[in-house]
């Protein structure tokens, strides 16, 4: 990163290296609450409708509702952590999870990193339910950290970080971006914390759209952990949405699909500050990922009718535990037979009949058995469901907003 590359107001914060002759961080400036982006303005409000769509969707199915965010924040913890390198899939995580605290306990530590994001995510949303958005401040930051890094002492898990750290590149002198140094990092959580904790100055509100955006340009780039700056920065994204009263808005599986776009565009923020890249990208992204949950609504129900009405014409009881393993797997499509007999309730016996019954009926699959006692199944209509359509999506997002009137590509 050259120094010369940086606009007048960034070179001006810039901090020498010790010991890194021509080597410069950057002290990003105060974190501001508004961004006037003038050709983002109608994809804002399209945003805000798209939001609202959802938020009635999801009230208006409160029997799926927490089934189905359940399942999308798994997803997003196994893409959050795949765009940082990891290999964990979907599946791979359910079962990871199911087998947790128990002797059928695997050694992972790609999964245990991907459930690390599962449990932070449980744990700042129960902070949130408890405090509202005073909870979204330093100290919850550091908590979530200690709960996704886990694991990895290298990581100081936590704990903001104490050395130099650098973007892209195997040397800071070839790195595409160097952080603040971290005596800087206190402060500058600080003035982000404001932003968490935002009250409007006078009758203007400014959007959680604009704030949320806002927020991860200037965690990621005060980058203030050692490690899982990435994966922590994507964490608060759905936790500010749901502070807000918003649903908790699960960004990271379209910002995978848009991967060097994403970097590219934060790139631009942190190191021009040219704005209107990452807005277009991150309001993209808000508006594909609520029409796939709306539409993801109407699947499962076509999906569990369906399923209803194969029981129905068998001749199932009502009181059979079936019916009510049809219903968990559109929040948990993996399952084995000890999880379901303790999710349910019900004799090992019983749980192992209703899963053959399901197999029969092609509700259920057998996965790959490869050094694993028990035996692992999953809801393959489900899971398809979860992953079709988000390219599809995200282009006709991109349609939208290259042919209307003021929704312009940057």
């Amino acid at each position: 990163m050259r120094k010369s590359d940086l606009p007048p107001q960034l070179r001006a914060t810039c901090v020498p290296i010790p010991e890194k002759s021509g080597c410069f961080a950057v002290v990003p400036l105060p974190v501001p609450t508004f961004i006037d982006v003038p050709s983002c303005h109608a994809l804002i409000l399209l945003a805000r409708r798209e939001l609202d769509v959802l938020r009635e969707v999801i009230a208006d199915n409160q029997a799926y509702a927490d089934l189905l965010l359940h399942m999308l924040n798994r997803r997003e913890a196994v893409d959050s952590s795949q765009i940082e390198g990891t290999r964990t899939s979907f599946d791979g995580l359910l079962i990871h999870e199911i087998n947790e605290n128990t002797d059928q306990a695997q050694s992972d530590a790609d999964a245990d990193m991907t459930l690390g994001y599962v449990h932070a995510f449980a744990y700042g949303a129960e902070q949130i339910d408890q405090l509202g958005p005073t909870a979204l401040n330093q100290k919850l930051i550091l908590d979530l950290h200690r709960l996704l890094m886990a694991g990895d002492g290298q990581a100081a898990p936590g704990h903001w970080r104490e050395i130099q750290n650098w973007i892209g590149g195997f040397a800071i002198e070839t790195a595409t971006y160097v952080p603040p140094p971290p005596a800087e990092v206190p402060r500058l959580m600080a003035d982000l914390e404001r932003l968490f904790q935002y009250e409007p100055e006078g009758p203007a509100m400014v959007s959680i759209l604009m704030r949320a955006a806002i927020a991860h340009v200037q965690f990621e780039a005060i980058h203030p952990f050692k490690d899982g700056n990435g994966r922590t920065g994507r964490l608060l994204l759905p936790l500010m949405f749901k502070a807000d009263g918003e649903p908790p808005l699960h960004l990271a599986t379209f910002l995978k699909v848009r991967k060097q776009d994403y970097y590219r565009a934060l790139e631009q923020a942190q190191k021009r500050l040219n704005w209107a890249p990452w807005l277009t990208l991150f309001l993209e992204c808000v508006i594909a990922s609520c029409r796939h949950t709306v539409r993801l609504f109407s699947v499962l129900r076509a999906i569990q009718t369906r399923w209803k009405g194969l029981l129905a014409a068998a001749g199932k009881r009502r009181d059979a535990a079936i019916w009510k393993v049809i219903d968990l797997l559109l929040g948990q499509p993996v399952v084995t037979v000890r999880a379901i007999a303790q999710r349910l309730g019900v004799t090992f016996p019983a749980a192992n009949t209703a899963i053959d019954e399901l197999v029969r009926f092609d509700i259920l699959r057998k996965m790959d058995q490869t050094q694993r006692r028990d035996r692992v199944f999953h809801a393959h209509e489900v899971m398809n469901a979860l992953y079709t359509g988000l390219d599809g999506v995200l282009l006709e997002v991109e349609r939208q907003t290259r042919s209307a009137p003021g929704l312009a590509r940057v």
